[in-house]
């Protein structure tokens, strides 16, 4: 159960954000050779869209395989058994680290997605878009890496000198666990901010060079092909003193 502003911008910011600005791309100067597939199920669209989402579950268990075997999260594992208050369970290395690695795909998958190939301006022309991702970039990383009121707000790198009021109550909560404490150690967020960063770059490469990739190596073959007997056509017709109609 994640705690409650970690939900707030998942779902009130993150979301509505990237959906409001990313349509926002441009149109391309010119008109491309190709059309941009039409078909929302579709080998090109579900191609590409599974195969984000399998790079995303890759690196999200290995983040979780990566945290179940390190040394310090032995003794600091989340076993409570009540879970009737669900304010009061986000406050957890479990927890936290699913709201880092989702943020962080939220994010990755929005700036693949930005791409507009031949058929929209270039990615960085969207720039309500670029400026939104960068400042929510930003801020996630320094939740990750900056312990302090910041984090606190997300109950996240947090203590209790630092914890800060939730949304549902006015009272200041102290962290919900035996160690009053979720700071995680440097060089596990060092780690996380590595998995982060190849993670979307996986994401983004896979869509740029293999999705996109294929479609123009197909669209140049197709092209070939059909231009091949127009051209025989047009020779013969020259050859036997006929003009092209």
């Amino acid at each position: 159960m994640l705690p409650e502003w970690c939900w707030v911008f998942i779902d009130g910011v993150w979301s509505i954000g990237l959906g409001f600005t990313l349509p926002l791309s441009k149109p391309a100067a010119v008109m491309a050779p190709t059309r941009p597939t039409s078909s929302l199920l579709g080998s090109q669209t579900m191609f590409s869209a599974l195969g984000v989402l399998f790079i995303h579950y890759i690196f999200y268990f290995t983040t979780l395989n990566v945290l179940f075997s390190s040394d310090w999260y032995d003794c600091r594992r989340w076993e409570k058994d009540d879970i009737s208050n669900t304010l009061w369970i986000g406050d957890n290395y479990e927890t936290e680290t699913m709201f880092l690695v989702i943020g962080g795909q939220f994010i990755s998958t929005a700036i693949t997605y930005n791409f507009g190939y031949e058929w929209r301006g270039n990615w960085f022309s969207n720039v309500k878009f670029v400026g939104f991702v960068i400042a929510m970039a930003v801020l996630h990383l320094y939740i990750l890496l900056v312990p302090g009121y910041v984090s606190c707000l997300f109950r996240v790198n947090c203590d209790n000198e630092n914890v800060l009021r939730s949304i549902a109550q006015w009272e200041l909560v102290p962290l919900q666990n035996h160690w009053n404490t979720t700071v995680m150690p440097t060089g596990y967020r060092y780690t996380l901010f590595v998995i982060i960063a190849c993670n979307t770059a996986c994401v983004v490469l896979w869509d740029y060079l293999v999705v996109n990739g294929t479609r123009k190596r197909l669209a140049k073959k197709k092209h070939m092909h059909d231009f091949k007997p127009k051209a025989m056509a047009m020779s013969e017709m020259t050859f036997a003193g006929e003009g092209p109609v």
